[in-house]
């Protein structure tokens, strides 16, 4: 984030200070923004998320569970993806916990690649292909009954642990064998597009936000990066999608 736009936002993500890495300590959160956009499909504007997230706590007053940094908006001229990388492996290292506002998809791919020998528990509608072909240790959380065939084998070749939507809107999430310590990945679109419309995919038949909410919060994780990614904020004049993200968030901050 310039520093315009820092003064035109006189607090950070629910009112954390702007700041830079330096200045986080071991137990904080440092929350940054990766306003990447969508490359394809019609509904884009994933590129407003991180700055509207931040508008929206402010409206609403949000406290965090958590105390550290906002670190601004990364600069995606050049590797961005590289940069964003090295930082996320950085903070993990000095015990610091990145929360990273995307942007499209390829923001959490760059975090997962940072952190490859951690486990995902994946908040999505469809499993992408990148991530079927990661080890066993990735839970699927929301998937819907539109992936491919050979999806559905992949996932089960690794003995992946995975939930539908409606499984969990049906409360089946108590039987989910969850890690220590894992990265949590959260795109928006797993909700479905009745309860939060500004989301960059189209799913039908997803999630309620509340529960995802109360799955996310009812995980007993150590949650050493989440990333969220998906939010096209200017499709849901109501707000409720930032919302959704928000009250996801701060459920997995307060448990984690």
């Amino acid at each position: 984030m310039n520093n315009a736009q820092k003064r035109w936002m006189i607090t950070g993500y629910a009112g954390l200070p702007f700041g830079e890495f330096s200045q986080c300590e071991a137990g904080n959160i440092g929350v940054l923004g990766v306003p990447s956009e969508v490359d394809s499909g019609p509904r884009s504007g994933a590129s407003l998320a991180p700055d509207a997230l931040r508008r929206m706590t402010q409206q609403l007053g949000t406290d965090l569970p958590a105390n550290g940094r906002d670190l601004g908006n990364l600069d995606l001229s050049g590797d961005w993806s590289g940069v964003l990388m090295q930082l996320v492996t950085q903070m993990v290292d000095h015990d610091i916990v990145p929360v990273v506002l995307g942007g499209a998809s390829d923001v959490a791919s760059a975090v997962l690649r940072a952190l490859p020998d951690l486990p995902v528990v994946a908040a999505m509608p469809l499993a992408r292909r990148d991530l079927i072909e990661r080890p066993a240790n990735t839970i699927w959380v929301g998937l819907n009954g539109g992936q491919p065939a050979d999806v559905w084998d992949q996932i089960s070749q690794r003995t992946m642990a995975w939930r539908t939507a409606r499984q969990l809107d049906e409360g089946h999430a108590d039987t989910l064998d969850m890690p220590e310590r894992a990265v949590l990945w959260i795109d928006i679109s797993v909700i479905d597009l009745g309860h939060a419309a500004g989301a960059v995919g189209l799913n039908p038949g997803g999630m309620k936000p509340e529960t995802l909410v109360s799955v996310i919060g009812a995980m007993s994780c150590s949650w050493q990066a989440i990333v969220i990614t998906g939010l096209a904020p200017a499709r849901d004049t109501r707000g409720m999608s930032e919302l959704a993200a928000i009250e996801t968030l701060n459920a997995a901050l307060h448990n984690g």
